[in-house]
């Protein structure tokens, strides 16, 4: 009886480590295809990597995920100089598209690379947002150098886990004043 136990009990242990070595390959870390299916049917398109570069083709992007790359939703910020400039000063509208909603989209006016001023809106549900922003002085100095940017948070991967947004950062908008 006692050596019926103790072959049950080999047996027993021999098909749990089988089941336990078994199931470690299998959750091992390495391809996702899940991953790389996003960017398939011209998704890829619409997606960006971890640093906030667009992938560039399918190939790129599939390689990406199915080597276990983070994949993000596009996310852009652009910031455009306004139509109807002070005489010394700045005017810009900025929007932005794929950011985490809850999150903030701030552009940050700047005068000979000096901070002036920043303005900041909350990113609504859909992840877009618009903001302007504008500073003039009086009197008027000819050539005072003025720049734009803006910052926020792209929206949680796509990817499998999800990892939380990265950063993004706009183009920069620059003007000279010019006084009459």
């Amino acid at each position: 009886m006692a050596a019926k136990t103790a072959v049950a009990s080999v047996v027993l242990a021999a098909a749990v480590s089988a089941l336990v070595f078994a199931g470690g390959a299998v959750g091992a870390p390495g391809g996702n295809s899940a991953n790389a299916k996003l960017c398939q049917h011209g998704g890829w398109a619409t997606l960006m990597d971890s640093t906030a570069t667009p992938f560039a083709s399918q190939d790129e992007c599939v390689s990406s995920g199915a080597h276990g790359g983070v994949i993000y939703p596009l996310a852009t910020i652009t910031v455009e100089a306004c139509a109807d400039q002070p005489f010394d000063g700045i005017c810009v509208s900025t929007t932005g598209s794929g950011l985490e909603p809850g999150s903030a989209m701030i552009t940050t006016l700047s005068k000979n690379d000096a901070f002036l001023q920043f303005s900041s809106i909350n990113v609504p549900a859909n992840g877009e947002a618009t903001d302007s922003a504008q500073f003039f002085e009086s009197p008027c100095v000819d050539g005072n150098v003025y720049s734009a940017t803006a910052t926020g948070t792209s929206a949680d991967s796509l990817s499998t886990p999800v990892q939380p947004g990265i950063p993004i950062t706009s183009n920069t908008v620059t003007r000279t004043s010019s006084c009459p």
